[in-house]
């Protein structure tokens, strides 16, 4: 088999593979939402108050809140309140240095957060000793959705304390220690990974790097790049571009200079997700970084849903925005690591350039279908 034909299957292959994803992506309308659960705790001695809010539609997939109308509503939650209670105070505990701290769940709320209308419990605890350094378990709706995370916070006579829990187990808080800038490093790894509308962002910048503005009089639109070295220079371009992007409104929205509401970034996402795949269809900006520049911005205010829900004082905030970043920045940067290489190896198959095409295509009306799915959400 010769060199062209393997690189046409492979490409084939290839080709085959991210039309797979994408369409197993299309019925995914709601590609950004996540399930957050927050643990807001204040320690004063031996003594803890605070509040667990979490998603309403998360608790009724664990326990059944609604009568079965699929309109779940106060008075249905109201009546179930002792089993809201009960899993509550069966799925998060207390640990101070001196032992372990009862938890007692109290009235129950119903509130509105960016994700939707959580339930929140009030609940308070009385350690054997100071309650600080505090350990919390945390174990609530893992089991109903795997990317489920807990956002716990500590608020202290040290200082505040901040984490983030990805799986069932404790997760000890020290205000002495501050915020811990890995485990936000790590959050942001995770966030780049699991959400389908910046990787499909990412790929949509991506697919036209390994080819050159070709002569439409001569029937090129597309001429294959003859050096990596080029290559990879305009990929730099463009990552440094949409990482600029999304600090810039990272900070801007975590610190509360300018936020806007959930609904219309995550609809403005999916419209940035549907214009740069466009772009590459109907190329109205040669420039891809000005592209990544400009709807990188967009992006950053989806960043921040993570540290501003936290509501970190000033040190906190600044220790949990460099990990945060830097951790997006890493997940970006494995994306382009496994990406590039191959698709400059594919770059001259047939297979590719179809891929560039129809990828870009489905990219576009899968976006298109997220955008009109959260704006009338």
């Amino acid at each position: 088999m010769s060199a062209t034909v393997r690189r046409t299957v492979v490409g084939t292959g290839v080709w085959l593979a991210m039309m797979g994803a994408i369409a197993a992506l299309a019925s995914d309308a709601d590609a950004h939402t996540l399930s957050d659960g927050y643990v807001e705790l204040r320690a004063d001695g031996p003594d803890v108050r605070g509040r667990i809010d979490l998603a309403a539609r998360d608790l009724h997939d664990a326990i059944g809140l609604d009568d079965g109308d699929r309109q779940l509503r106060w008075t249905e939650i109201e009546t179930q309140a002792e089993r809201v209670r009960a899993y509550v105070a069966a799925r998060v505990s207390l640990r101070a240095v001196a032992g372990p701290c009862p938890l007692d769940a109290g009235p129950i709320a119903v509130i509105d957060r960016p994700d939707g209308v959580h339930v929140a419990v009030t609940i308070s605890a009385r350690c054997p000793g100071p309650a600080e350094p505090l350990t919390v378990d945390y174990r609530a709706l893992f089991d109903v959705d795997a990317t489920h995370r807990g956002l716990l916070r500590l608020d202290g006579a040290h200082g505040t304390a901040a984490a983030i829990a990805r799986s069932p187990g404790p997760t000890k808080l020290d205000g002495g220690d501050g915020v811990g800038v890995l485990g936000f490093v790590r959050e942001g790894v995770w966030h780049i990974w699991i959400g389908l509308d910046h990787i499909l962002f990412l790929l949509a910048l991506l697919l036209p790097a390994v080819y050159r503005a070709g002569s439409p009089r001569n029937g090129e639109r597309w001429v294959a790049a003859d050096s990596f070295g080029v290559v990879v220079r305009d990929v730099l371009e463009v990552v440094t571009a949409f990482t600029l992007a999304h600090s810039i409104t990272l900070v801007i929205s975590s610190v509360g200079w300018l936020q806007l509401p959930p609904r219309f970034i995550e609809t403005a996402i999916a419209v940035s997700v549907a214009l740069a795949a466009a772009n590459n269809l109907i190329r109205i900006v040669d420039a891809r970084w000005a592209v990544a520049f400009g709807l990188g911005l967009v992006h950053g205010f989806g960043f921040s849903s993570v540290l501003a829900d936290l509501g970190l004082p000033g040190d906190g905030l600044v220790a949990a925005l460099l990990g945060f970043n830097v951790g997006v920045e890493i997940g970006q940067a494995a994306i382009v690591l496994v990406f590039l290489p191959l698709a400059y190896a594919l770059r001259r198959t047939a297979a590719y350039r179809v891929a560039l095409v129809t990828g870009s295509a489905a990219t576009c009306v899968l976006a298109l279908h997220w955008s009109i799915d959260r704006l009338t959400a």
